[in-house]
């Protein structure tokens, strides 16, 4: 009997948590991604800037575990050299700029960046990258996919679409076969965009914190990347802006986004005025309202979907999310 052959799209953690699970069950596993990297939310962003190489961790900027599967991961990944805890100042701060540390708990940082937890995972797999794939024909058991540059890979037995709701629904829209109950889902999936800045002030400055949640103003949250295990080089800094007023600024131009939230934080903390900085949109950041279910198998049960956006906004969903998955499509 020929060895079954899956593939999934999405290289993060609920992508890699699906190729693992299919895999562990004898299941020939290749992922697809659109970026350029690894890692998703999860990616870690390299620049050059006039005073040095800079690594930012733009999206996600620690992660928890509280279950076994996920908690292994990153004990697997810390013996890797490619994660590590963070233990910087992490403080919450009001609008009257009074501040008080955050709760106590054990935050895992990828070393030397974020990506470094995803690659980890996805060792030894194949895994394209810059492949924005754009539907699926055939049928089940033989689904053939689609890419946006006209080149096409199949079939594969199983298929696992770890997507963001509002881009599974023009995936699925596009494609053959009954994918109803898996568009219906994600059309009440809610996500919030984010706009984050990466930053480095001209010399470096301690504001008497590494990371700090903010109360009032539109960022939301700061953190000083130098205080990471793993990382060196110039003083740099991520703000995210809130998400209201990321969804109220969702089409500004990058340099109005960069102007503002680091004008807001020069005022509130004295953070300099950027020797360099870059700003991203991050479309579909956090989960604000979920199915509930961890994945979603189509009628002949060869193809599915999974995502934090299933199960809500903490990393170790999207992999619980993923796992499970994975685990249903072997089956």
């Amino acid at each position: 009997m020929a060895k079954r052959r899956a593939a999934v799209i999405g290289a993060g953690l609920a992508g890699a948590a699906t190729a693992r699970a299919l895999a562990a069950r004898g299941v020939d596993t290749v992922l697809f991604d659109k970026g350029r990297g690894l890692g998703g939310r999860m990616s870690t962003r390299r620049a050059e800037t006039p005073l040095g190489p800079v690594r930012f961790d733009h999206g996600a900027q620690f992660i928890t575990a509280k279950g076994e599967s996920f908690s292994t991961l990153l004990q697997e990944a810390q013996t890797a050299g490619a994660a590590d805890l963070w233990t910087g100042r992490t403080v919450s701060i009001d609008r009257g700029g009074n501040a008080e540390a955050l709760r106590d708990k054990t935050r895992w940082v990828g070393t030397p960046g974020m990506s470094a937890i995803v690659k980890h995972a996805l060792d030894g797999f194949e895994v394209h990258t810059s492949a924005r794939a754009r539907h699926v024909s055939g049928e089940p058991g033989a689904w053939t996919l689609h890419f946006e540059d006209g080149q096409s890979d199949g079939p594969f037995d199983r298929l696992a679409l770890t997507l963001p709701p509002e881009q599974l629904i023009e995936f699925l829209a596009r494609s053959d076969g009954d994918f109803s109950d898996l568009i219906a889902e994600a059309l009440e999936a809610r996500l919030s965009p984010c706009w984050a800045v990466m930053t480095v002030p001209p010399h470096p400055v301690d504001l008497g914190f590494d990371g700090a949640k903010l109360l009032g103003g539109s960022v939301r949250w700061m953190a000083r990347m130098n205080s990471r295990p793993g990382q060196d080089g110039p003083d740099a800094w991520v703000l995210h802006a809130s998400p209201d007023w990321s969804e109220a600024f969702l089409e500004s131009d990058p340099e109005t986004v960069t102007r503002a939230l680091t004008e807001e934080v020069f005022i509130r903390f004295g953070l300099p005025m950027p020797e360099w900085s870059q700003a991203h949109r991050w479309r579909y950041a956090l989960v604000t309202d979920a199915p509930g279910m961890p994945y979603r198998l189509d009628p002949s049960g060869t193809l599915g979907c999974a995502g934090d956006w299933r199960l809500g906004p903490r990393a170790e969903l999207a992999w619980d999310s993923g796992d499970a998955l994975g685990d249903a499509l072997a089956d």
